[in-house]
């Protein structure tokens, strides 16, 4: 019995079933999934986190340029087919911009806590 990959979750398909296991991705038989891929055209990638990427970098450039990089590999990913890359580079790109700003929203509780602290016990 062959195997394949799912696009979605990237898990093992018996090549006689049509849905995954994993994730219930509905899977096309090999030959119609190549004639559909060649045929279709790509519209913009979901994945896509460049507003997050963007705004990341206006906080703290060195992860907003880490986040741009991983976006900019998740566009190229979605242009070739590949989603499954498409969708694993745009959760980390967006992972990477959204580390900063939990960074800063945990500093900002921090002062205001101390300044909490010190009205309090002043």
């Amino acid at each position: 019995m062959a195997a394949r990959n799912c696009p979605e979750c990237g898990g093992l398909v018996a090549s006689t079933i049509n849905v995954c296991p994993h994730c219930g991705y509905q899977l096309e038989d090999e030959l119609n999934h190549k004639n559909s891929t060649q045929n279709r055209t790509r519209g913009e990638n979901p994945y896509n986190s460049i507003a997050w990427s963007i705004i990341s970098l206006i906080f703290c450039w060195p992860f907003g340029l880490v986040s741009i990089i991983y976006c900019l590999k998740s566009d190229s990913s979605w242009c070739s087919g590949d989603d499954f890359s498409a969708r694993h580079y745009g959760k980390t790109s967006i992972l990477w911009a959204k580390i900063p700003l939990w960074i800063l929203l945990g500093i900002l509780c921090f002062v205001f806590l101390i300044a909490i602290l010190s009205v309090v016990f002043a």
